[in-house]
């Protein structure tokens, strides 16, 4: 797949027939009709000025979310409806390769078959088209395949006899034949570079930005609520470096991937902040909810160069080891969408035990440095984890 393929000097241009697309496209522009109205319907209906308090905030940014993984599938239906009513194709013959070029506007998918292995090329009816319509048809590595739309028989004939012919004088090409090759030994577990350990650059920025949380605890009097949004903002840091391993790892596929993981990780994000704002943070005693620029002061501004700290630890580790030592090489987008929900999952599991727990013991300094300590192990648990898999993975 390319973009403005160009046939190389030398090269025979084989005449195709136009192929009707548009009613396919027509399908398509009617899916995105639909989706881009549903898309418009949710965007008149966010209110974007009646936030009053953290609820209505809340719900406000979870449906912004929503619209922008919503239009990821706008977007992917509008562009195929251009395209499919861009669609053309071509044929060529070059260095004995026979290549087919469909096209989407500018973005070009090759279809290279070795002439040597090209067998029994024909002509066949095409039953639904009139008597004269024929489809050029050849056998390769033992299934049958299609060059071109219907076309009239003294098209289709001129194009097979340029094949035949063709093949005829084209050597079998050696890029084509799996090349011999002596089996490569597999390594031993023991030349594969073990994970971080706890005095590595990444695991002393880890363990560094882990304790601060329990220095606020032991000096500053934090309580539960305040360690529970820190470890919430933790998600949003390690979703802003997911962001950026996907623009690393996916290059143009992530103008398509990262809004749809922002989208549907915020919404994620956005409710479980709506659940730690309601048991931990929500006064109780039912009087007016704050506005929501004094209630968000309140929650983050004593938290601020703990989030800071964090961002730095996770920025160490992402130049340290996905960039340094090349972890890129050995993942997907896919792997890097899942990796944020499976870290988070078990930490906030080990947070929701751990905190119930102090709430139960009326919230002791001693339970919540408890709490600290497990979530720093299970954070660098989850730290070699990570690392061990990715360059296993390389």
């Amino acid at each position: 797949m390319r973009l403005w393929d160009a046939a190389p000097p030398g090269a025979r241009l084989l005449e195709l027939p136009a192929r009707r697309m548009w009613p396919i496209g027509l399908v398509f522009g009617a899916f995105f009709a639909v989706f881009a109205a549903i898309e418009w319907t949710a965007i008149r209906s966010i209110p974007w000025h009646s936030a009053r308090d953290v609820f209505d905030l809340v719900f406000v940014l979870f449906q912004v979310f929503w619209v922008l993984g919503w239009s990821v599938g706008v977007a992917i239906l509008g562009g195929l409806t251009i395209l499919l009513f861009l669609y053309s194709e071509s044929a060529r013959l070059q260095d004995g390769v026979l290549v087919h070029a469909p096209r989407l506007g500018p973005l070009t998918f090759l279809v290279q078959y070795d002439l040597a292995k090209i067998h029994n090329v024909r002509l066949e009816r095409s039953g639904d088209a009139g008597a004269d319509a024929v489809r050029v048809r050849f056998d390769y590595e033992g299934r049958a395949n299609s060059l071109g739309d219907t076309m009239p028989r003294p098209q289709g004939q001129q194009i097979a006899d340029a094949i035949a012919g063709a093949r005829s004088s084209a050597p079998s090409v050696p890029w084509t034949t799996a090349p011999e090759s002596k089996p490569v030994p597999v390594e031993e577990p023991a030349d594969i570079e073990p994970p971080p350990a706890l005095w590595s650059v990444s695991g002393l920025a880890l363990v560094a930005a882990n304790l601060l949380p329990l220095f606020g605890v032991l000096f500053f009097k934090w309580d539960i609520a305040t360690i529970m949004v820190l470890f919430w903002a933790e998600s949003a840091v390690i979703a802003f470096y997911t962001v950026l391993k996907m623009v690393v790892v996916g290059k143009f596929m992530a103008l398509l991937a990262v809004p749809f993981f922002v989208g549907h990780f915020g919404g994620f994000m956005a409710i479980h902040f709506l659940f730690i704002y309601s048991f931990f943070l929500k006064e109780l005693g039912g009087g007016p909810e704050p506005p929501v620029a004094e209630a968000l002061r309140g929650v983050f501004v004593p938290i601020w160069t703990s989030v800071a700290a964090l961002a730095i630890s996770h920025g160490v580790s992402f130049v340290t080891n996905f960039i340094g030592r090349r972890e890129y090489a050995g993942t997907t987008l896919s792997a890097l969408m899942s990796a944020p929900y499976h870290r988070i999952v078990v930490m906030q599991i080990t947070l929701i035990f751990g905190g119930w727990i102090i709430l139960l013991i009326k919230s002791p300094v001693g339970a919540l440095v408890l709490l600290v300590a497990m979530k720093m192990t299970v954070d660098f648990w989850a730290h070699r984890k990570e690392r061990r898999r990715m360059r296993t993975s390389s």
